[in-house]
């Protein structure tokens, strides 16, 4: 039979378990992120609008939009989307998040959108066969498509 001290250190010892565990993962993480640039279980802290947009973190692209020019190339770090980190513009990589209200919403903080623009946007999300972002941007421009000469970044 077990007694009481020994039931109550066993009962702390359970209850402290998974506080102590979440506590030594993040830490872990935190230490990764400062001497490999990339966190274990915690998402990176965007750099730039392009990275932000890539990444859906519609906060950072708010924030970042006061103070960044909307139309110039950043390399741009989305891991879940790039096998690599790329030069993008925010726009560009907006159509990599694969979601048309990130789009917009680039769009809405200053990015520019000519002809060039759209036929490299329209090109993007055909390759990544991203049925729901063409859709919009073929609703902008329905003309014919010519990727020919087209940067797709993977």
């Amino acid at each position: 039979m077990m007694d009481a001290a020994r039931y109550r250190t066993l009962l702390m010892v359970a209850l402290a378990a998974p506080g102590a565990v979440v506590a030594l993962l993040t830490g872990v993480s935190g230490m990764s992120a400062l001497v490999a640039d990339r966190p274990l279980i915690l998402a990176p802290v965007p750099r730039n609008a392009a990275e932000a947009a890539g990444n859906r973190d519609v906060a950072d692209v708010l924030v970042m939009s006061n103070a960044t020019d909307m139309n110039a190339r950043a390399e741009a770090r989305i891991p879940l989307r790039l096998h690599e980190p790329n030069l993008l513009t925010p726009l560009e990589a907006a159509v990599i998040s694969e979601r048309a209200y990130m789009i917009r919403l680039v769009r809405d903080r200053g990015a520019r959108l000519d002809a060039e623009e759209l036929r490299t946007l329209r090109c993007i999300a055909e390759a990544r066969k991203d049925r729901g972002t063409m859709a919009y941007l073929t609703a902008i421009d329905a003309g014919p498509l010519n990727c020919e000469g087209v940067k797709i970044p993977y």
